[in-house]
Order: structure tokens, then sequence, then C-alpha cells
């Protein structure tokens, strides 16, 4: 047997697991040969696991097995140094309790020798002792418990400093340990030589506990001729086990668990309702649960308008470029040099990819949910990435705006982002008419309502706006609602009553719409959500 040497010369993160290559060189005499790859992680399949030889040997490949290892002590360097480091320290706290459960011990001692006063007395009243003697004595008593107290002070001191080290510690060894303690696998790869010479042995197997996922920094400049920005960085972690040090990195979008097998339907069965015997109410009566509030009317605007949240922007950082690969259904990026990822769960960055794209500006408000527009960015991925749903960290120029959730998009494929609010593009709301028509129109009752909209441009170049607002919807065929007039009229009018208009804004106008509705419904019936 062999013991072969390797390092990890490449690693494959996919966004679930990742597939990981050793490679050791041998020189190796014509014969049958086995060769034991020691110190592989728990975290690895199996199943996974194969081999390949190449070099100017003459060899040839049987196949590779694993088997399961167990050790005294944790193989890992980083994880056997912390234990030891912990254990040490331990040890060290063992020492502290021991010598302050002897100086209690004695602390004791000497209470029970002070606290004999009716045998000091004693002594005093035969002249077996004198009195200078008795106090000398007791102040021999004092001294030594003055000095206890300070050695446990001292004591309980050191043992809280170690406790917050053992903690740090413990922490850090949880985090690079990875895998459970004392238990490796290793591979063992049989092979003939039949002319002698230096063999190179690849081994690759799949591990879990690993993973990647996009983070963006798109950033947006100019407002005659917009430019936006995108910076693609991936955040890579793993605790499979083993550090990946210095290897050549490459970023999967593929799944391989989700190839395994085809969803199949299972038959959906439906029946009628049996009747079942009411059960008696127990005597302790439960409180009833709050009725859920009734749900609003009003319009929701675009997810995406609402998903601004305020995070820590992501710092640039110099990294070269990763090369794009395509492959079936998935998308490959490889990181140009090498990159290093230890176990230790946290969040590594790498910089895939750095472009710009051109956008197309335009404002979006909603004023009956809030006076304010939204400025939002519309662009083409005219690039070669394939955009992962991941975080995008918002930049206005300099600006940290905050951060939202970009879906994936795939080349040739928009992106839509919504960049905050523009005070410079200014929305007001107002009901202009509410009233009750006298006549009765066959027992039914006639309302009517009208609002205006002001939007005013304060910007220097033209402005596009969308504008949505709503006319309520009835929920009761008894109930009719209509669209008297609307200038200038919508675009888009839903079976939801959902309006749409598309306005353009030279710089420095102002615009007013205006849109009037009815509703009718029966005199006797009475209706809940009026303006």
């Amino acid at each position: 047997m062999i013991k072969l040497q390797t390092t990890i010369t490449a690693v494959t993160v996919y966004p679930d697991r990742a597939r990981v290559t050793r490679s050791g060189a041998a020189t190796l005499e014509p014969g049958s040969h086995r060769l034991e790859i020691l110190e592989l992680p728990l975290s690895l399949d199996a199943d996974s696991v194969r081999a390949s030889a190449r070099g100017t040997a003459s060899a040839r490949l049987f196949g590779v097995d694993v088997r399961r290892d167990f050790y005294t002590e944790t193989p890992a360097e980083r994880v056997r140094a912390l234990e030891e480091q912990v254990e040490s320290l331990e040890d060290e706290m063992r020492g502290i309790d021991a010598q302050d459960k002897l100086l209690k011990q004695e602390h004791s001692t000497l209470g029970e020798l002070a606290g004999q006063t009716e045998i000091y007395a004693r002594g005093l009243a035969y002249g077996k002792v004198d009195a200078e003697a008795q106090m000398a004595l007791f102040d021999s008593v004092r001294e030594r418990v003055k000095e206890i107290n300070a050695a446990l002070l001292e004591l309980t001191i050191s043992r809280r400093e170690m406790e917050r080290r053992l903690q740090k510690m413990q922490k850090e060894l949880d985090q690079v340990r990875g895998a459970k303690r004392r238990e490796r696998y290793a591979g063992i790869v049989e092979i003939e030589v039949h002319q002698a010479g230096e063999l190179t042995v690849e081994l690759t197997y799949v591990v879990s506990g690993a993973g990647w996922w996009p983070l963006y920094d798109i950033r947006l400049s100019g407002e005659e001729r917009p430019a936006m920005a995108v910076g693609y960085l991936a955040q890579v972690t793993q605790r499979s086990g083993e550090d990946w040090d210095n290897v050549a990195l490459t970023l999967s979008t593929a799944r391989p668990a989700l190839a395994e097998t085809l969803p199949e339907l299972a038959p959906w069965y439906i029946g009628p309702v049996r009747a079942q015997k009411k059960k008696s109410a127990p005597h302790m009566m439960k409180a009833a649960a709050p009725a859920p509030a009734q749900a609003t009317a009003g319009f929701t605007l675009s997810a995406k308008m609402d998903d601004f949240t305020v995070a820590d922007a992501v710092k640039e950082a110099e990294a070269a470029l990763a090369t794009v690969e395509t492959s079936g259904a998935a998308v490959t990026y490889r990181v140009e040099g090498a990159a290093s990822v230890p176990a230790d769960g946290a969040p590594h960055k790498v910089t895939v990819a750095s472009f710009e794209l051109s956008p197309n500006l335009d404002y979006v408000t909603a004023p009956k949910l809030v006076e304010e527009t939204y400025r939002r960015a519309k662009a083409t991925n005219d690039s070669v990435y394939t955009l992962l749903a991941g975080t995008a960290n918002l930049f206005s120029g300099d600006e940290f705006i905050g951060a939202t959730e970009l879906e994936l998009v795939a080349p040739q494929g928009e992106i839509e982002l919504y960049l905050g609010t523009d005070d410079r593009v200014t929305v007001e709301r107002e009901l202009k008419q509410r009233t009750v028509d006298k006549k009765l129109l066959g027992d039914r009752r006639r309302l009517r309502y009208g609002y205006e909209i002001t939007l005013k441009n304060l910007l220097p170049i033209e402005a596009k706006i969308t504008l949505h607002d709503q006319i309520p919807v009835p929920r009761h065929e008894d109930i009719k609602v209509k669209l008297e007039s609307a200038e200038p009229k919508p675009v888009e009018q839903n079976e939801l009553n959902l309006l749409e208009w598309e306005l353009t804004l030279a710089s420095g106008e102002e615009q007013v719409v205006r849109f009037d509705f009815t509703i009718e419904h029966p005199r006797e019936m009475s209706l809940l959500r009026l303006p």
C-alpha cells in the first residue's frame, strides 16, 4: 500500500454542493499497486468518487474504492491545533478549580478555629495561655484569611478570563471543524504498471455543505444619456471539512440533485363531504381567535417597488473576471487565477463579471397608495452572462440607494429595477366630486365620484410617467360600477378596474388627469369601503 500525497487543485461549486479534484504524483515500478489517499472529508458522496491517471508510466487503472477511517485525534491540522488549545485551557481551569477548593477548605477551617472563643476563655481562666499569645494567634488567623480572600479573588478573575477565551476557541473550532470528529474517508486506487515511470493520479468527488449564490452591484449614472454598470459577484461558502487553498475555482448553475428523478403526479381524488357527528362543547370554552382584518381594496403596485431595504453596500474589489462557458442548460464561470475558500461557513466573494448596459429611464406612480413617483430603469441584458436571482445593491452615482431582489435574467432578457423616489417629479391626488343623485332610478341609488391627479415635471429633461389608479370592483350582482369619463383616456382598464396611463411631460410641464365613475346599488343595501 502506497500513501499518495495529494492536494486540492480544482473545485466546481454548484448552488448546493461542489465537485472537488485532488491530484498527486508518484514514481511507480512495474507491478500491481494500491495507492491510498487519506483524510478525505465525511461530507463527500462515496458514490461520486472517480479516479484517473496519466504520466510517463504505462499503467492500467482498475478502479477506486472508499473506506471509512477512525482516528484517535482529528486529522485536520487546524482543527487538531484548536482542540489541543481547548484541552490545555480546560486543564488549566481544572487546576484553578482545585486551588479554589483547597483555599475554601482552609478558609472554613480558620473560621472554625476563630470561633472557639469558649475554649480560649477557659485557657485564660486556668492560666494555660496568656492574653498576648491569644491576640497573636487571632492576628495570624486574620492575616491568613486576608491572604486567602485575595487569592480566591485572583483565581475568580483568572477563571473568568479563561472562560471567555474558551468560548472564543470553541466557537472558532465549531466554524472550522466542518465534519464529524476523528473520522475521515480514504480512497484506494488500484493500478497495474507495465512500464516504470511517474504517474499523476486525479481523484474527484462531490461534497455537500458547499454552494454559491450571486450578489450584484448596480450603479446608474447620467440622465440624458444614462448608463448602468453591473458588477456580478459570487458569494461562495463551504463547510465540507477541508479548506480549498489556491484552487482553480469554477462556478456552475447546474443542480445535480434535480437531475436524479422526474417529478410524477399522483392521482387527485375528490369525493362528497361525509356528515360528521357534532361533538359536545367542552366545559371550558377557548377564547375565539380574533377575526382577520378585512382586506383593503387598495391598488398594489409592482412588488419590486416595495422591496427596498437599507443594506450595507458591497465594497468593490479588484479581481480578474470569470470566463463564461455554456453546456446544455447549465452555465459555468471559470474564475481567473487561484482562489482560497476555507471551510468556515463564512461567505467569500469572488468577481464573476463587470459590464455596462444601456437602460431606459421612466417613472411610475400610484398616488392612491403614496403620493410619490418612483424612478424605474429597464435594460436588455446584452451580455453573455445569465444573471441568477439574487440580491442587488443599488447606487445612483456615488449614492447608495438600497437593495432589491433581482429575478433571473437570461441573455437578451429584460432587467427592471426601481431606484427609489424622485422629488423632482411630483404627484397629488384629490377627490373633486362626491354626490348622490336625488332621484331614484327604479329603486336604485347612484353615487358619483371624481378624482383629479396633478403631475409636474421639475427635471431639466422630459419625463415618461406610468400612472396607476383604480375604481371599485363590485362583489355583488346588484352593484354596478362604471367609468363615466377620463381625460386623458387610460391606455388600459383591466377586469379588476385597474387603470393605467402613459404620460410624457416636458421639462417644467404640469398635467392634470381627471376621471369620474358611478356606483349604482339598491336603495336598501348599505355599502362598505366607499370613498
